[in-house]
């Protein structure tokens, strides 16, 4: 766990902390951080995604100093909703884009290839195996179409490692068989706002059972600035 990137505002500035994706890094906002850097001071936090939710929740809440405003992207929306149940005094609201709210949700965790890769032997030669251009086609999953992706989310996913991920992905499910998201929003008693995209292929928009207050977007699961509806 890491600060990853901090931009720097006035002290008195809202705090905004941005907490990125299964296999990504702080740097899934680049994009995204010129809209938010005139008006807040900007936590981009770094996840190990070797733990269970609550652990890296607890690990996280360490680098917030003072009431923030959390937006987790996907997996990290649940870090940032395991953070406001266990220290409501850190979370000032909660913005939740393209966050897995049960896990028959998860679209592409239940597809072959993710599977094989968290078997042992068989996942290793797969993850070994893959090339980059073959990454960036599994990536694909989470733009809208026709959208290029990031040298950077492909460097991330290699960093990640195969062992992180499978733990990561592993962690997601048992996270929400525990208790769904929706219930666990309940229970926070935190103001929270869940986006999800229309074109998303990694998280299914069923934004009723989710929770009473998602809406959704012309979006697909990444967030990659402002150029178009569909990203």
């Amino acid at each position: 766990m890491g600060a990853g990137a901090l931009i720097v505002a006035p002290a008195d500035a809202p705090l905004v902390v941005l907490i990125h994706r299964l296999g990504g890094s702080h740097h899934t906002w680049d994009r995204v951080l010129p809209l938010i850097e005139p008006h807040a001071r900007v936590h981009a936090l770094n996840l190990t995604g070797t733990g269970s939710i609550e652990q890296e929740a607890v690990l996280a809440a360490e680098l917030i100093p003072r009431p923030a405003v959390l937006v987790g992207h996907a997996r990290g929306g649940l870090v940032a909703t395991a953070i406001a149940q266990r220290h409501r005094g850190l979370a000032r609201k909660l913005i939740l884009p393209c966050t897995p709210w049960a896990p028959e949700s998860r679209l592409v965790a239940s597809r072959p290839v993710e599977r094989a890769l968290a078997v042992p032997g068989i996942g290793e030669v797969i993850w070994t195996a893959a090339t980059g251009a073959q990454q960036r086609k599994a990536l694909r999953t989470a733009s809208a179409p026709n959208t290029p992706i990031p040298d950077q989310f492909v460097a991330d996913l290699r960093a990640t490692g195969r062992r992180n991920l499978v733990a990561a992905s592993r962690a997601i499910d048992t996270y929400l068989a525990e208790t769904p998201l929706a219930d666990r929003l309940s229970a926070s008693g935190v103001p929270a706002e869940l986006i999800f995209g229309e074109h998303d292929a990694r998280v299914a928009p069923t934004i009723k059972r989710a929770h009473p207050h998602a809406a959704r977007r012309r979006r697909a699961h990444t967030a990659m600035g402002s150029r178009g509806p569909d990203r």
